[in-house]
């Protein structure tokens, strides 16, 4: 794996940390259920402006983020994290972390309208208090145009904010045929080595993304797709100069950081 690493010649830039305890509602009280032909129409509605074919980032690139979001067990709480790296050492800049009331149900294929507009809550927090660190591409813990309506939650987050930024799932999302076992077969025959991964498409022959075997072991593989701004080449690069585990080091980092402060809430 190529990552980037710390350089032991410069001197690491200080961390800003912000995290803002205010709960901010996520939701409302109308039943998820009634919202979904909705939610299908807005997805459906996105897709021409999600641009995949070229890429739109600010260059040199100087900064990148990862974006999670962890959820207390036992109640609606949850905190979203936001964490940004300089993208020559992988120093972390920046740590912004938001609480939130989460109303909205988790379900499949409605991932965004969960976790964007709290992600957009992340951006707005950064924009105020730190716009000399805004970063050029977002990498997001889901998917983007690996979605059966082809605008998963890292298309829906780039639409809405205008930043370049790509999908980074641990699980095999189901579009038309493709299934787990489907793609751990491929993996199998294709791409069984470390680092080896294969370009997966939907039925009609429309690429959705690369299923990236990272340690070795099939099950261990991730799932990478466009979301907004960028080309599936280019996401690949960065998620491969970015990553020293299974996880990539700004989804990683962004998860790790909202789950210590959701213990904290538990």
């Amino acid at each position: 794996m190529a990552s980037k690493k710390g350089s032991n010649n410069k001197k690491s830039q200080t961390c800003l940390n912000i995290e803002i305890q205010d709960f901010i509602e996520i939701g409302n009280d109308i039943p998820a259920d009634d919202l979904l032909p909705i939610w299908a129409q807005e997805q459906e509605n996105m897709v021409p402006s999600i641009i995949t074919d070229t890429d739109q980032i600010d260059q040199p690139i100087k900064y990148i983020a990862g974006l999670d979001i962890s959820f207390v067990k036992t109640n609606d709480k949850a905190v979203a994290s936001m964490v940004i790296f300089d993208y020559e050492t992988l120093d972390i800049v920046a740590k912004i972390s938001v609480h939130c009331i989460m109303k909205i149900p988790y379900i499949a294929g409605y991932l965004a309208f969960r976790e964007a507009p709290v992600f957009i809550k992340l951006i707005d927090i950064q924009k105020q208090h730190c716009p000399h660190l805004t970063p050029q591409v977002i990498l997001i813990d889901g998917n983007g145009v690996w979605h059966p309506r082809r605008a998963g939650s890292a298309s829906h987050f780039g639409v809405l904010s205008g930043i370049p930024c790509f999908g980074v799932s641990k699980n095999v999302l189901y579009v038309d045929s493709i299934t787990r076992d489907k793609i751990h077969e491929l993996l199998t025959e294709k791409a069984p080595e470390k680092d080896q991964y294969i370009e997966v498409t939907d039925d009609s022959g429309n690429v959705l993304g690369i299923a990236y075997n990272v340690t070795g072991s099939i099950k261990q593989s991730v799932y990478i797709s466009v979301g907004h701004k960028i080309t599936l080449k280019t996401a690949c690069d960065i998620f491969k100069s970015v990553t020293k585990y299974r996880i990539c080091e700004p989804i990683r980092q962004a998860d790790l950081l909202s789950r210590e402060i959701v213990a904290k809430l538990s």
